[in-house]
């Protein structure tokens, strides 16, 4: 009888040191949000909400959970009091959005990688890890007189057909540290399996590159559609271990500049100036 107590204390023990947390998140018309951000406050763990608003997370304790989409209002709620998250979308401040009329009679391209090779770049293999890998796009005196964006490409490599990617735009204050999103809804891409140049259309965003700067971000989604598991040996064990790493890499050159940041899903900075690894992001801009 000792022993039966015993075991089924040790499955109550295992079950709270390792939580499943999940649920689903919806708009006030309770209508499910796809893609939302959700990690631990103040940490790097956490997760992607799938297509249809679920999400689970594996938590060893009761911990503070911030959701953040991009259109609705922050949100932040212990992980014990969940199941049906409810965002509401951000009110629109109509006395605050200038729309500046373009010339676009004269475009020009920044950033071209043809003819290097893309011997380097960036990938997630950090599992539970959640990041962002961004460029600082520096303004100067070309830039000023075509401050509009209307095309970003980039390279990619995928082990995974199907694969979605968010693109993110922040503005930057005078120091280059990234502030807030410049666009206000989902950048999403589809990503062919291989290594692929993606192009992305930007011209309706009507983006135009400030004086301080912009920053282009990488956001890994942790959707099971995008999940790559592998095996492999630790030198000195028997048998082989399990991993996991997010798809895509975006492909980059080493030795490049000191444009490469490392941000948390909310913007803020993890580390900035990351090494001298430059992604390849090839822009096309207007006047």
């Amino acid at each position: 009888m000792q022993e039966k107590r015993l075991f089924l204390w040790l499955i109550l023990l295992c079950f709270s040191a390792n939580a499943q947390i999940k649920g689903i998140v919806v708009d006030e018309k309770d209508k499910p949000i796809p893609y939302v951000n959700i990690w631990v406050e103040n940490e790097n763990i956490g997760t992607t909400a799938e297509e249809d608003g679920t999400f689970s997370l594996l938590l060893k304790e009761t911990k503070n959970l911030v959701f953040s989409a991009l259109g609705f209002e922050t949100k932040i709620i212990l992980s014990t009091n969940l199941t049906v998250v409810v965002l509401h979308s951000k009110a629109l401040e109509l006395n605050e959005v200038v729309v500046e009329r373009k010339k676009e009679t004269s475009e020009i391209v920044i950033g071209d990688f043809s003819g290097i090779k893309l011997n380097s770049g960036v990938t997630n293999t950090g599992q539970e890890n959640v990041h962002v890998w961004a460029k600082f796009i520096k303004s100067n005196e070309r830039i000023k007189e075509h401050p509009f964006i209307k095309s970003i490409e980039f390279v990619t490599g995928s082990r995974l057909k199907n694969v979605l990617l968010r693109i993110r735009i922040f503005k930057v204050n005078k120091e280059g540290f990234p502030t807030e999103d410049e666009v206000e809804e989902d950048i999403l891409v589809s990503i062919k399996k291989g290594k692929n140049n993606n192009i992305v259309d930007l011209t309706k965003y009507n983006i135009k590159i400030p004086e301080e700067g912009i920053i282009v971000g990488f956001e890994y989604l942790k959707l099971e559609q995008n999940k790559y598991e592998y095996s492999y040996t630790v030198k000195g064990e028997k048998g082989s271990q399990k991993g996991y790493a997010y798809e895509p890499s975006i492909k980059g050159f080493f030795p490049g500049s000191e444009s490469l940041l490392l941000l948390n899903r909310d913007g803020s900075p993890r580390s900035i100036r990351y090494g001298n690894v430059e992604i390849a992001l090839k822009m096309k801009l207007s006047n």
